[in-house]
């Protein structure tokens, strides 16, 4: 009985075992039934453009290029090698598939979509090289890459060359080679040396080298790096940069000298409203020291020391007048600012706001005491002539040589019924000979005064009489007087009256009879 039942746990065991090893199995082959080779190269997992994992060599093949984003990166490494990587990635449609190497069947990758994400996987290898060792992708890269850098230093404009511990030249790119060609070798390794001795750590200086034939020297920014047994140079052409500043510094020496020469004062002023440039005719005019100018002052230290120094109007409350500047500063920068400023001293000075680049501003100062003076003296004279015209009983009349009536006296307003101030109107003649005409009989003919009004050249004084409507003579006469002009006076003349004798005045005939 026991050997029975220890034959049939013998039997279930078996079967149990059996069962077991055919589940495996079959498990085994509904998962994997055709065995696919496992990818031996890089393999990157993006989660959208972000790269979540990745292959240590996958690592590598994108550092190089770590200023690009890692997604791209990885096209620009991989699509030369599998044209149509780029073009699959760019379309919508998330479908596995697999790229070819360009060259090579025996490489390609594979492209996924596991659940949303992107898998690229870099499979096979490259054919194996004479030695027989298999070439790894990343040398096929790397191949790639220099010779990209050997084209990139062949063609670049800069001069690069590498020079040892002693300053010899024991590399140098294509542009450097073509450039000492038409100069002096010799030249050029002393001028490695003192970049040598002049660099030590990494360091840029700005150094002029001999142009080919008669030319200007050329002018390069250096820059030097040293290594562990060289020094790296890389000179970049600065001649245009160098002809530039010189050509600013000539401007301002000229513009200096040119403000030199200027009787107008000239404060500029930075965007700190801090004096930059002045002349020496500021210096004149405001009697301010050199000295103090030289400081560069703020704006509001130099209206203190102008109003020390009583070369400001003085106003009422110069607090608030101080502080009202920041109005005439924004008034200069827009170029609206002019004023008079009339001086204890009697001076004037004429000031001016204007604006300049980057927030500066400057105050251009004209003394035009004299021109105020004269103005004045003109105005002066003007008006004491106009009184003595005024003074005078004839109505006199001045006329350019176009017609224009520039000057008349308040008898020659009386006399012709003119309202307006006199010298404050000018009118044509013409009209002034019609009022004329109005005034007078119609027998007055002024055709030959119109004629000599506008005649040119050498002239002889014209009088004639005229008969005015209630009867009064006047006599009218033309004077030519300085710049083609014309004076006309007007003259009445005095009333006749009848001499009325008293009617008990003895008659000399009656006087003779009686004796």
């Amino acid at each position: 009985m026991m050997s029975l039942i220890l034959l049939t746990v013998a039997v279930l065991a078996v079967v149990v075992g059996l069962g077991s090893q055919w589940h495996i199995t079959a498990r085994a082959a509904a998962v994997d039934p055709e065995p696919v080779m496992a990818s031996s190269g890089p393999v990157f997992l993006f989660h959208g453009d972000k790269l979540i994992d990745t292959t240590l060599d996958a690592q590598q093949m994108i550092a190089p290029f770590s200023l690009m984003p890692e997604r791209a990166a990885m096209i620009h490494v991989l699509d030369p090698e599998f044209p149509g990587l780029a073009a699959y990635l760019d379309a919508t449609e998330q479908n596995p598939c697999r790229i070819a190497h360009r060259q090579y069947e025996t490489m390609w990758i594979d492209v996924d979509w596991p659940l949303g994400q992107l898998r690229v996987a870099v499979c096979g290898a490259l054919p194996a090289d004479p030695a027989g060792a298999p070439v790894p992708f990343a040398t096929s890269q790397q191949a790639g890459e220099l010779a990209m850098l050997r084209d990139v230093v062949r063609h670049t404009p800069q001069l690069i060359w590498r020079t040892d511990a002693g300053g010899k030249v024991t590399w140098s790119n294509q542009a450097h080679a073509d450039f000492w060609a038409k100069r002096d070798v010799k030249y050029c390794d002393i001028k490695a040396q003192t970049l040598v001795s002049e660099a030590g750590a990494s360091s840029t200086c700005r150094i002029a080298f001999p142009a080919a034939g008669n030319d200007a020297d050329q002018w390069f920014d250096v820059l030097s790096v040293p290594q562990e047994q060289s020094t790296l140079h890389f000179a970049t052409d600065a001649s245009a940069a160098v002809r530039a500043d010189q050509d600013r510094q000539t401007f301002v020496q000229t513009m200096g000298k040119t403000f030199a020469e200027l009787s107008i004062g000239l404060a500029i002023f930075d965007k700190q409203r801090r004096l930059v440039t002045f002349n020496p005719a500021l210096l004149d005019m405001t009697r301010l020291g050199f000295e103090f100018l030289s400081t560069r002052p703020a704006i509001d230290t130099v209206l203190d020391r102008l109003r020390e120094t009583r070369m400001l109007p003085e106003p009422k409350d110069y607090a608030s007048w101080r502080d009202q500047f920041t109005a005439v500063e924004a008034a200069a920068k827009n170029g609206t600012y002019r004023e008079i400023w009339n001086l204890p001293d009697g001076q004037a000075f004429r000031v001016t706001g204007r604006p300049h680049p980057d927030g500066a501003f400057a105050f251009l100062f004209e003394d035009i005491t004299a021109d105020l003076s004269l103005t004045r003296r003109f105005r002066s004279d003007i008006e004491t002539g106009q009184s003595v015209l005024d003074a005078l009983s004839d109505g006199i009349a001045v006329f350019t040589g176009a017609g224009t009536l520039v000057m008349y006296n308040r008898a020659y307003a009386s006399l012709w019924g003119i309202v307006a101030d006199p010298g404050l109107e000018h009118r044509a003649a013409s009209s002034e000979i019609a009022r004329w005409h109005a005034y007078c009989a119609p027998t007055t003919d002024w055709t030959d005064l119109h004629h000599f009004i506008h005649q040119a050249g050498p002239r002889e004084p014209w009088s004639d009489d005229a008969l005015l409507a209630d009867g009064r003579m006047l006599r009218c006469q033309a004077i030519p007087i300085t710049g083609g002009m014309t004076m006309v006076r007007f003259t009445l003349a005095p009333r006749n009256l009848p001499v009325l004798r008293k009617l008990t005045q003895a008659d000399p005939a009656i006087r003779a009879l009686k004796r």
